[in-house]
């Protein structure tokens, strides 16, 4: 299990208190540039820092000389961002059905915030479960042949009260969505609509899946 914190805004509590709840002795984090500020604010020594330090302050930075972290230090003049450089890293570290949480992913550039949401893709492709997490939304993408089971209640309940789906890369289709308010069976769904935007689910368990492409599935709420 792996936590890769970004430079995006956090909410600290939040932040802290989601982190605790993981698997203490199998998580691994790593921050990616000013991301290494967030790991300061929330107490968390990461494992490795990447980036082209373009975005850390001075302080931070120096901070960072002193640390037991395992530093990266990438080139500014790239094809990738640091969070897709540190994803590469983390799939290459984790195993076949590992949960890769990207935090701090969110905030105010939405091109930023975009670009990571293309990211959960490569948690399709590589067989890993790469998801967007901040206190209002997590966010993760699902392709052909995958089921995925939300429960109302228990250990393993829904993140947020609406769940949202969007096709990526083109149109989806075969989608069933049961034990939802507004189910769908069998449907394609080509984008360009707001359709399947708030959805709710309204037995134990809310299943979605398709036959052919992607979805993106945001599990979201108003309030923490």
């Amino acid at each position: 299990m792996i936590a890769i914190i970004g430079g995006g805004s956090i909410n600290k509590n939040f932040i802290s208190e989601f982190i605790s709840k993981l698997d203490e002795a199998s998580l691994s984090i790593i921050a990616c540039d000013s991301g290494y500020e967030n790991c300061l604010d929330i107490g968390q020594e990461p494992d490795i820092v990447i980036g082209d330090f373009d975005s850390i302050s001075k302080d931070a930075y120096e901070k960072l000389q002193h640390s037991n972290a395992e530093v990266i230090k990438l080139n500014p003049v790239k094809d990738d961002t640091d969070i897709e450089a540190a994803l590469n890293i983390a799939i290459r570290k984790s195993m076949v059905g590992d949960y890769i949480y990207l935090l701090g992913a969110t905030g105010k550039r939405l091109d930023h915030f975009l670009g990571n949401v293309n990211l959960l893709g490569m948690g399709c492709l590589k067989q890993r479960k790469v998801v967007i997490v901040d206190e209002y939304n997590y966010i993760q993408m699902i392709s052909a042949g995958q089921v995925l089971n939300l429960s109302r209640e228990g250990a393993e309940a829904q993140f947020g009260h609406y769940i949202s789906i969007f096709p990526y890369g083109g149109k989806a289709t075969g989608v069933t969505m049961t034990g939802f308010k507004y189910p769908l069976e069998n449907a394609t769904i080509e984008g360009f609509n707001t359709l399947t935007v708030s959805n709710e689910i309204t037995e134990e368990v809310g299943s979605i899946s398709l036959k052919e492409g992607y979805l993106i599935v945001c599990e979201t709420r108003d309030a923490i």
